[in-house]
């Protein structure tokens, strides 16, 4: 009787890598379904009072038929599986108010800058918006009616979508316009507060989680009440600022790249400079002021060390656990996952000011006051000449540290996730949106990185959209019934970006 043979460690894990190699190639032979990927489409961002709304938006046709190609074309005989991948329904961009009666309570502020972000308003910005989109929203019904699924991820812009009065409202609505069953409507609907992952093969999120000026503070939350949505520093500029111009005049899709041509530009174009100069630092005061007063409550700062150091501490992983449930993740996974998103910058005054530029108008401030001082501390010219010369040089040395640590432009920041996401889920293909920048490249070994881009604006190139089938990606954008397989130009670094 013959001994069994051993293999030997080397041995041993190259079958495990085999192994593993063979689960994921019989993973993607038998998955049941091939993808779609969309992202920031940014529907309702023109229900403002004053705006003409008799005609669609120029998106709207290629968008309708984008999902009416797609339920029509099946790859294989399998279904789509839809990613809506953020930034779909722009409610922190509706200003619209009902008319009286109204059937919620509406204050004097609402009345000037949009519904504040609760449950039952953001339920009928909803609606406005189906109603200003109904050939998406017809659509997107067929889509689902056909047998396709539709997977929302939420974004800055439609954090709303955690609450389930607005998840609800959506599928009334598909149901309604689609003639389907409900119970076949709430199957095929799905939502995400993070992400969506296939172990293995394909995660997607919108990637705002990565951007510290539009992840909100409650982000880690688990959103068990009906409390108004903390909207993150990036949208209170869009409340408090930006929509009170859009009327006049838009923010172009490559704001991120403006430099300071371009913003003049836009502050002459929205009106009288001088109204905009006031209305920016009203804005500015109003977010920065909170913090600011908070920060300087020397017993407040004792009291919450104090809670800190009695109470437990916080599980901040214990709703990305939850969510990784649905996807059979690791404890393990959820914490590293937790670890890369970044800290809300209101948690930070440094970080807030370094958005307004407020660290280097103080900064100039200084310097002209010590400066003042030098020269009447100092006696003759040249003595002058040199103490303001050295002033010059330490205020361009120190503005130009100060600048180099402004991180707005959101590119960086998601590509470093990608790399990182790439680690922790051992998958082939990664999709964000967010910056509203079309990106195809790898980040690491047998990893790709997508960006979708947006389908804002009117674009002679096609809208991008990610294709998965048969096991593998291409990123592609939508021209009617013609497809072009892209591959995006390099990125330039942006000269004064802003968040999206």
């Amino acid at each position: 009787m013959g001994l069994a043979q051993v293999p030997s460690p080397g041995e041993g894990r190259i079958q495990m890598r085999l192994g593993r190699m063979w689960q994921r190639v019989r993973s993607l032979s038998e998955r049941p379904h091939n993808l779609l990927a969309i992202s920031d489409l940014h529907l309702g961002c023109d229900l403002r009072p004053g705006n003409k709304l008799d005609k669609p938006r120029p998106t709207d046709g290629p968008l309708a038929s984008f999902l009416q190609h797609q339920a029509a074309h099946r790859e294989g005989g399998k279904p789509w599986r839809l990613i809506l991948n953020g930034d779909i329904v722009d409610f922190v961009a509706i200003t619209l108010v009902p008319k009286d009666p109204a059937p919620f309570e509406i204050s004097r502020e609402e009345r000037a800058l949009g519904l504040a972000p609760t449950e039952p308003k953001c339920v009928w910005k909803l609606r406005r918006t189906a109603e200003r989109h109904p050939g998406v929203f017809d659509a997107l019904a067929h889509f689902v009616h056909r047998g396709n699924a539709v997977h929302i991820i939420r974004g800055n812009h439609d954090s709303e979508w955690r609450w389930p009065a607005v998840q609800e409202e959506l599928r009334r609505i598909l149901a309604e316009r689609s003639g389907c069953p409900r119970r076949k409507i709430d199957r095929l609907v799905e939502f995400h507060d993070w992400f969506y992952l296939e172990p293995g093969f394909f995660y997607a999120e919108h990637g705002h989680a990565h951007d510290h000026y539009s992840v909100q503070a409650d982000f880690f939350s688990a959103h068990n009440d009906d409390t108004e949505i903390a909207l993150p520093l990036s949208s209170k500029v869009l409340r408090y600022f930006v929509n009170r111009y859009a009327e006049q005049v838009e923010l172009a899709d490559d704001v991120d790249a403006w430099g300071l041509k371009e913003y003049l530009d836009w502050v002459l174009k929205a009106g009288n400079p001088l109204r905009v100069a006031a209305d920016y630092f009203v804005m500015v005061f109003r977010v920065i002021y909170p913090m600011v007063r908070q920060s300087l409550r020397i017993s407040r700062a004792f009291a919450r060390a104090a809670d800190k150091a009695l109470a437990p501490a916080m599980d901040r992983d214990a709703h990305v656990r939850q969510l990784l449930e649905r996807f059979q993740g690791t404890d393990r996974q959820a914490q590293q996952l937790a670890e890369i998103a970044s800290r809300p910058a209101e948690q930070s005054l440094f970080d807030s000011m370094q958005l307004f530029y407020l660290d280097r108008m103080l900064l100039a401030v200084v310097c002209l006051v010590i400066a003042w001082c030098l020269a009447h501390a100092v006696d003759g010219p040249w003595a002058k000449i040199g103490a303001l010369t050295c002033i010059g040089i330490i205020f361009a040395a120190l503005n130009a540290a100060l600048g180099k640590q402004r991180r707005t432009d959101a590119h960086p920041m998601l590509q470093a996730a990608a790399r990182r996401v790439a680690q922790i889920f051992d998958v082939k293909y990664i999709v964000m949106g967010h910056s509203h920048r079309m990106v195809e490249e790898p980040v690491g070994n047998s990893t790709r990185y997508f960006n979708l881009g947006s389908w804002t604006g009117r674009s002679n190139d096609g809208f991008p959209h990610v294709v998965v089938t048969g096991g593998s990606a291409e990123l592609r954008r939508w021209k009617g019934l013609s497809v072009i397989n892209s591959t995006p130009d390099p990125i330039s670094p942006a000269i004064v970006p802003v968040p999206a």
